[in-house]
């Protein structure tokens, strides 16, 4: 895990009350989260490393609090570095042009909310009128949280309160706003706290060129779902070349980060957004490195849908190196649809809801020497919960992985997912080997449903050379079954392989 732009010590608390999700900083606490609902627990966020400036050019431009930034940004020359002094810049989006360098002092917080400061009680509920925030609504949320999909989220003194459909569902960590009327109503006292309401879109925003945004802690913006409290794009249009290093990116709506290409995205704590940590759309040679990735979908987004930690897609040349993503409502590394020249390596990837390692409807892949533990058991339907998935992809080697203790180990799977932009989307060559798995149950192998035998025959996937820890017989998936070991080997598989005590097993 490489070095993190985090403020302070900081100590999260998920609470939920008729069906509202509320987030609470606090003093330090530590135990573990669950991810297969909305989150209901307590964590610790490790402690920050402040973030180190070189020296600016003696040219730069200092921002500071009080100034317009959007239109200093728009009056300056292509090129120009910003160097911001601390505090807190509210309601600020930028545009950047080609070149420019934006750099944060500590202490620096883009915030993207209004402070609501007008309520009057009227019995167990407090109401403030006149609320103009209408964002774009979009993305597909669980059952318990129908209204992820409306970028209007409250924090109460940095307290993430659940949008209600209707008024009589408010109360503690419970909000309901009435777009017709603009009438905002919560279930908490306000008197003496901080209420926020987001309203800005984007903090960081276009597809201008060569832009450096560092060391930047950014934090309640309204981006909808599938797009970036950064986003290095416009519509279809990706930005080229964008550096986003050392920032922390937290309790956004939609996505942390959405990148473009010819990115490099390192050393950034990115945590507790609504949606997802990070996603991309169609870039090539991005670079994801060093970040830590957690807690994110915090809205009750359905993550089959998207949501979680990452979710790249038509991604070519795309390379993911040593992360720390965990605990997140849904996947952890998740490459979905006509990605390409994939290489996933070196991550630490646990605790999260879904598959642990998802490479989905997708083409050639490496993907080696992670620690995978304590993946999927948030995602129970079939073959999905797995700590390393390959679904209906081609040509992926999955090597020099430890998989331990999640709900399946390494699996790879085949349904009728039709033709992607470089041929059918089919389980082929696939090649797992040298791995070391530790299980108590679940299973390792391949399953379809669609009657496409071939899958375990003639199109060349193989496990080779793997070592089993397990403390079950029957584990290992092929042909519509589950087998022990020694009739794994009769098919072909892990001739030279171990199947080992389940308590023999050190790390």
């Amino acid at each position: 895990m490489g070095t993190m732009n985090k403020s302070a010590l900081v100590v999260v608390a998920f609470t939920v009350f008729a069906g509202a999700c509320s987030v609470a900083v606090s003093s330090p606490t530590t135990t573990g989260v669950s991810t297969t609902t909305l989150p209901s627990a307590v964590l610790t966020v490790p402690p920050t490393t402040p973030v180190q400036v070189d020296t600016p050019p003696s040219d730069a431009t200092i921002m500071s609090p009080d100034m317009d930034v959007a239109a200093t940004v728009a009056e300056s020359a292509e090129g120009t570095t910003f160097v911001f002094s601390a505090g807190i810049y509210r309601g600020v989006s930028i545009k950047p042009k080609d070149a420019m360098t934006f750099i944060a002092r500590p202490g620096v917080i883009l915030n993207g909310s209004t402070i609501i400061d007008s309520f009057s009680q009227r019995g167990d509920v407090w109401v403030a009128i006149g609320i103009t925030a209408r964002g774009r609504v979009h993305g597909n949320c669980k059952d318990e949280a129908p209204m992820c999909s409306r970028p209007e989220d409250i924090y109460i003194d940095s307290v993430l309160s659940q949008q209600v459909a209707t008024l009589d569902r408010v109360g503690p960590g419970a909000f309901h706003l009435d777009y017709e009327s603009g009438t905002l109503t919560i279930g908490d006292n306000p008197n003496g706290r901080t209420v926020e309401l987001t309203t800005t879109e984007y903090a960081f925003f276009g597809t201008a060129s060569d832009v450096t945004v560092d060391g930047f802690i950014i934090e309640k913006y309204a981006n909808p779902a599938q797009t970036g409290a950064i986003q290095a794009k416009t519509g279809n249009t990706l930005a080229d070349g964008w550096v986003i290093t050392d920032n922390e990116i937290r309790f956004n709506h939609g996505t942390g980060i959405k990148i473009g290409t010819n990115t490099t995205v390192r050393n950034n704590f990115v945590h507790h957004n609504g949606q997802m940590g990070m996603g991309s759309s169609g870039g090539v040679n991005n670079v994801i490195e060093g970040n830590e990735i957690s807690y994110n979908n915090t809205l009750g987004f359905s993550a089959g849908w998207e949501a979680g930690g990452t979710k790249f897609v038509k991604e070519t040349n795309l390379l993911v190196r040593g992360n720390f993503v965990h605990d997140n409502n849904g996947p952890g590394l998740w490459t979905d649809i006509d990605n390409i020249g994939v290489t996933v390596e070196g991550n630490t990837v646990y605790d999260n809801a879904g598959p642990g390692i998802f490479h989905e409807i997708s083409y050639q892949a490496v993907i080696r020497e992670h620690t995978v533990s304590g993946n999927g058991f948030g995602w129970t339907h079939w073959l999905y919960g797995a700590g390393i998935l390959i679904a209906h992809s081609r040509d992926v080697e999955v090597t020099g992985n430890i998989v331990k203790d999640n709900r399946l180990g390494i699996v790879g799977i085949q349904q009728d997912r039709g033709t992607g932009a470089y041929g059918d989307r089919e389980l082929r060559d696939l090649y797992v080997h040298d791995n070391v798995i530790v299980a108590s149950g679940g299973s390792t192998g391949i399953g379809q449903d669609v009657g496409i035998t071939a899958v375990f025959s003639e199109w060349g996937n193989r496990f080779e050379s793997n070592t089993y820890y397990v403390n079950v017989d029957e584990y290992f998936r092929w042909r519509g079954d589950v087998f022990d070991f020694n009739r794994w080997n009769a098919f072909g598989n892990d001739v030279d392989g171990q199947a080992l005590a389940f308590d023999e097993f050190s790390e």
